[in-house]
């Protein structure tokens, strides 16, 4: 559910960062992600499972949750994914998945908006703001990522790369873009150690 914010908290600040050219935080992280690798080794589905995840963390951190459309503030109770999804010609295209309310839940839904979305071979985005826009680069590693940017859509994203074992420990690097004006570094560091938390909960 959308609510307009008449008295953003953060409006002088957001103003400061908005005026600029670009006015987003861009981070990449290596995280450890053993027990997720593990799961999917197990179940299948590594883009949509850590994207679930993703999702669940970053749920958990309001300051994500904030828009900026036609020069008005809004908050979003709920975000939800949007993948970038490869078809079978090279292209590219993008679908929103509901979160459901249990992983198994989730993966039911999530393989069967894919299956219908690979038969489109439409590669518009969905026009929605409730979301956090997710991709994956599974054919390299990265230390830095810098994705196109609209400074008038304040969508935040995610993009990971391939992962790495090193011992007995997976690892994988993720890069953050959040609009400076409603997202601090604290709030990407709760959006990390959060996300870092779901995983070594996980039980396979």
């Amino acid at each position: 559910m959308r609510k307009e914010i008449k008295d953003f908290k953060r409006k002088d600040l957001f103003e400061h960062y908005h005026s600029r050219t670009n006015p987003f935080s861009f981070v990449t992280t290596k995280i450890e992600i053993t027990n997720l690798y593990h799961f999917c080794k197990k179940h299948k589905n590594f883009y949509a499972t850590f994207g679930y995840y993703v999702m669940l963390a970053m749920n958990q951190v309001e300051a994500f949750k904030y828009r900026y459309e036609d020069g008005k503030f809004y908050y979003y109770d709920n975000l939800y994914p949007s993948y970038t999804q490869m078809f079978h010609d090279g292209n590219i295209g993008f679908f929103v998945c509901d979160m459901k309310d249990s992983y198994q839940k989730f993966i039911k839904e999530y393989n069967a908006v894919q299956e219908k979305f690979l038969k489109t071979n439409q590669s518009i985005e969905p026009d929605v703001q409730d979301v956090v826009w997710l991709s994956c680069e599974p054919w390299f590693q990265f230390t830095g990522c810098v994705t196109p940017f609209d400074k008038d859509i304040t969508i935040p994203q995610v993009i990971w790369d391939q992962f790495t074992m090193e011992g007995d420990k997976c690892y994988i690097d993720i890069m953050i873009m959040a609009h400076h004006g409603f997202v601090d570094g604290s709030h990407i560091g709760a959006f990390i150690n959060g996300l870092k938390e779901l995983i070594e909960n996980i039980k396979i």
